[in-house]
Order: C-alpha cells, then sequence, then structure tokens
C-alpha cells in the first residue's frame, strides 16, 4: 500500500509539473492577445478615434484591431520561416558534416570501389558547401601525394638523373583512385583558395586531363607540381596559369593549347614535349631543357622570361628573335627583384635586306 500511495503521488508531480509550462503558456497567450486588442490599439487608433462616438468610435477602432491583428500575424509567419529557415541550415549543415565524415573514413578504405565513392562523395559535398571547399582540396591534396610519392630524391637541376631514361610506355597511367581525386581537383568550383593545392614530388606519369574531356579547361592553375613527375602526360588546354613546375619532369608531355600563363618552370625538363599553340607569355624558364620539343616557336618564347641558362632548340638558339629576348631579360633580370613579372614581349626584329 505504501508503494502505490508513493507512486501514485509521484504520477501526480509529474501530472503536475507538465500542467504548470502549459498553463503559463495559455495565459501567456491570452494576456498577449488582451493587450493587442486593448491598449495596444488604443495607442495605434489615437486622438482621431477617441474623438468619435457611437457605431462610428466602434467601427473605426474593429478597423484598427483588425489591422494590428493581420500586423502581428504576419509578424509570426516571418518570425516562424525565420525560425524553420535557421532549422533547416542546421540540419543541413549536420548532413554535411556526416557525409564528410563518412566519406573521409571510406578513403582509407582497402577496397578501390569504396575509394572511388568518397572522391565523389567529397566532391558533392565541395560543389554544396562553399564552407568545406577548401577542407575537400586539401584532403584530395593529400590522398594524391601520400599515394603517389616518389622514390628517391626528386629529380631537378642540372644534376638530376635524365628524365628520358627509362621512360614509362605509352600506356602507363596513374591509379584509378588518383586519377578521380585529380579530375575532381581539376573540375572544382572557383572559390577563393588561401593556398596552392599541394602536389609537390607527385608521380603523376601518363596523367590525362584533356580540355575537351571538361566541361571547362581543367583548372591546374596557381597548383604546387614542383618535382612532379608528368611525363607522357595529357595535358592538351589544360589551366596551368601560374603554376609552380620548378624542376617537374615533363619529357614526352602533351601540352597543346595549354596556358602556362605565368606558370614557373625553373629546371624543368620538357624535352620532346608537345608546344603547339601552347600559351607561354610570362613563362619563368631558366634552366628549363626544352631541347627536341616539338611545334616550339620563337614567338611562343617571345614572351616568356628565357636566359642564358635557357637550353633551347638547336634552331631556336639561334634565331635572332631569341638572341633579342634573352638579352631583353638579361637586361631586366639586372633592373628588377626576381619575384617581379618578366618584362614584356620581345617585338620581332626586322628582316635584313
Amino acid at each position: 500500500m505504501h508503494a502505490r500511495t508513493f507512486f501514485g503521488n509521484r504520477v501526480r508531480r509529474v501530472r503536475s509539473n507538465r500542467a504548470a509550462p502549459a498553463a503559463l503558456g495559455v495565459l501567456s497567450l491570452l494576456g498577449a492577445i488582451l493587450l493587442v486588442l486593448g491598449p495596444l490599439s488604443w495607442l495605434i487608433a489615437g486622438d482621431t478615434v477617441r474623438t468619435l462616438h457611437g457605431k462610428e468610435r466602434a467601427d473605426a477602432l474593429t478597423a484598427v484591431r483588425q489591422t494590428v491583428l493581420a500586423a502581428v500575424a504576419g509578424t509570426s509567419v516571418l518570425i516562424g520561416v525565420g525560425f524553420t529557415a535557421r532549422t533547416y541550415r542546421l540540419s543541413r549543415r549536420g548532413q554535411v558534416t556526416e557525409r564528410f565524415r563518412s566519406a573521409i573514413g571510406h578513403l582509407a578504405s582497402d577496397k578501390l570501389a569504396e575509394r572511388l565513392g568518397a572522391i565523389y562523395s567529397l566532391e558533392h559535398v565541395m560543389a554544396e558547401s562553399s564552407e568545406e571547399h577548401n577542407t575537400v582540396v586539401a584532403v584530395l591534396a593529400a590522398f594524391i601525394r601520400e599515394n603517389t610519392k616518389q622514390d628517391g630524391p626528386p629529380s631537378h637541376g642540372q644534376g638530376a638523373p635524365d628524365g628520358l631514361r627509362d621512360l614509362p610506355a605509352w600506356a602507363t597511367e596513374p591509379p584509378a583512385d588518383i586519377r578521380a581525386a585529380i579530375d575532381v581537383l581539376a573540375r572544382r568550383p572557383e572559390r577563393p583558395e588561401p593556398r596552392r593545392v599541394d602536389l609537390r614530388s607527385t608521380t603523376l606519369v601518363g596523367l590525362a586531363l584533356r580540355d575537351f574531356e571538361f566541361n571547362a579547361p581543367p583548372r591546374l592553375s596557381r597548383m604546387f607540381l614542383t618535382w612532379a613527375d608528368l611525363r607522357r602526360a595529357d595535358l592538351r588546354g589544360a589551366d596551368l596559369t601560374r603554376a609552380i613546375l620548378n624542376g617537374a619532369q615533363l619529357c614526352h608531355a602533351r601540352l597543346g593549347s595549354a596556358r602556362l600563363d605565368h606558370a614557373h618552370l625553373s629546371d624543368a625538363d620538357l624535352r620532346c614535349a608537345r608546344l603547339d599553340g601552347t600559351i607561354l607569355l610570362g613563362a619563368y624558364l631558366a634552366g628549363a631543357d626544352l631541347r627536341d620539343t616539338r611545334s616550339l616557336s620563337a614567338e611562343q618564347l617571345s614572351g616568356a622570361f628565357i636566359d642564358e641558362t635557357s637550353r633551347l632548340p638547336s634552331e631556336l638558339a639561334t634565331d635572332p628573335w631569341i638572341i633579342a629576348r634573352v638579352a631583353d631579360c638579361q637586361a631586366w633580370r639586372e633592373r628588377h627583384a626576381s619575384n617581379e613579372p618578366p618584362p614584356p614581349p620581345t617585338p620581332r626584329p626586322p628582316e635584313r635586306s
């Protein structure tokens, strides 16, 4: 009997605790209605309604009350919409965070299908959330770097190993998950990025990022590709504007119609690369090896930075236009800091009669 009394009292207390807030809410609502229909309506009505009498006064006050109630209802709707939108944003943010967490977990899987799914899931997160853009880019870049590390020291500089020695076969290409990650980075939305995409010292032999396979030119602009192995890469039409390719291996690379405006290619190995229509305006080619390149013209080099360390095809090294360009670059270097843009294009020298 004592236990029944105890639990009965406990149930009554719970019901009482639940009823108290409900009663308080009802009283607050009634008070708000009385305030709106009473003092607030009279305050808004003003002296004009107070001077009326009888039916005219009642009709005028009713009209004022209807207007006030409509305004209060509209304000309540707007507040509700605001709360709904905030709840939706928070819910969507939570969904994006959960998808990001799940994708990161699958990116470390030993199954190719799960890694590919994670990469494309991260692409969707990046497309839908500008807040996660830089994080997704950094994660994908780190994934590529960690899985394509070069064996041994980076190949760059005058004493580097011969980039044509042990040249990979034409069918060589990066693994499927690496290709997918680079594709995602190449078509990422154009948003402010505080840091360059870091793909330094990566092995990307046979990488194919061709303009005609994307809705827009593959965006490799401002990327860090220092010491990257891009031999036999097919980058036709790719946007490499202001990319850092110092010491990169680009032997037999296809760079037709690619944009290399103001790209840094110091000590890069471009032997046997195809450069038909490649834009080299402002590109730094000090120490670059351009011997045996195909379709390279003096006009293309007339706007690039070249000096006595640039190794050029024999037919271009003696071209008067190239000689004039080297002289312009050397004179410019004596007057300017190395981080300043190179001199404007050198005009074609007049032909001797």
